[in-house]
């Protein structure tokens, strides 16, 4: 097979909120996803739709993307072996968790000591004794100038709540949570309804270029960018912070 096929995956999550004043950018130290499933479409309208799907894998796997061997241990995940002769694809649906583990330490202006990720001790971020769906629901506050640590951040639900006292004591109205489509580099992504308990994340993504399946088994090269792939952002003016997972960008090369 001579033909480089290459897609370029960016998981981009845009939360807005009306309580933000300042929000930064940073570099993920630590980066944990887990893949659920991986599959190639012969075409896709949208995260219920994959035409001709083959699996390529459907088991938990979590990878720390922010590491030197992200790559391998993401090519490692599936078997190219499964793809029928002669087929061709257009599509990959990848279903993750909602939950991710990040570690960051993030200067924001407006709050005086840097933004860090640090141990949770009741199980939720923010010293928040989360109960039911709410990390789901609800984004916590947390105190900064923290001892860093790895820390979970959740997917939330297409309405939800900002905390902006610590222990979640106030909250903001419900805000309207946005999964981008059709920019970036996803088509398709899940958008989670209000009350959804659902703990799975699906993206559809188009291949810059059709993989049609040839009698040598495809190599897989696989590459992440974490930069920008967590944003702390100031919450009112309780210097107070929350974080919530950005932009990982994923460079797929199959050959």
């Amino acid at each position: 097979m001579t033909n480089i096929y290459k897609i370029l995956i960016a998981i981009i999550f845009f939360f807005c909120s009306s309580n933000y004043l300042y929000a930064e950018l940073g570099q993920a130290t630590v980066y944990k996803v887990t893949m659920e499933k991986v599959e190639l479409c012969k075409s896709s309208s949208g995260v219920d739709s994959c035409e001709g799907a083959v699996v390529l894998a459907e088991t938990d796997q979590t990878i720390d993307i922010a590491s030197v061997d992200a790559g391998a241990a993401a090519a490692s995940y599936g078997d190219v072996a499964l793809l029928p002769l002669g087929e061709t694809y257009s599509h990959m649906r990848v279903t993750i968790s909602r939950k991710f583990t990040i570690q960051a330490d993030i200067d924001v202006s407006g709050i005086a000591t840097p933004c860090r990720t640090y141990a949770e001790t009741s199980g939720y971020p923010g010293g928040h004794a989360a109960a039911g769906n709410e990390i789901h629901t609800h984004r916590p506050a947390m105190s900064p100038n923290q001892t860093l640590a790895d820390m979970n951040v959740y997917l939330l639900n297409d309405q939800a709540k900002i905390c902006t006292a610590a222990n979640c004591a106030s909250t903001t109205a419900a805000q309207t949570i946005t999964y981008s489509q059709g920019s970036g580099s996803s088509t398709h992504q899940t958008q989670h309804a209000n009350g959804s308990t659902d703990t799975s994340h699906v993206l559809v993504y188009t291949l810059t270029s059709p993989y049609t399946v040839a009698m040598i088994a495809p190599t897989i090269d696989i590459s992440f960018g974490t930069n920008n792939a967590v944003k702390a952002t100031e919450i009112g003016e309780t210097n107070l912070c929350n974080f919530d997972a950005q932009e990982p960008i994923v460079n797929i090369t199959i050959k």
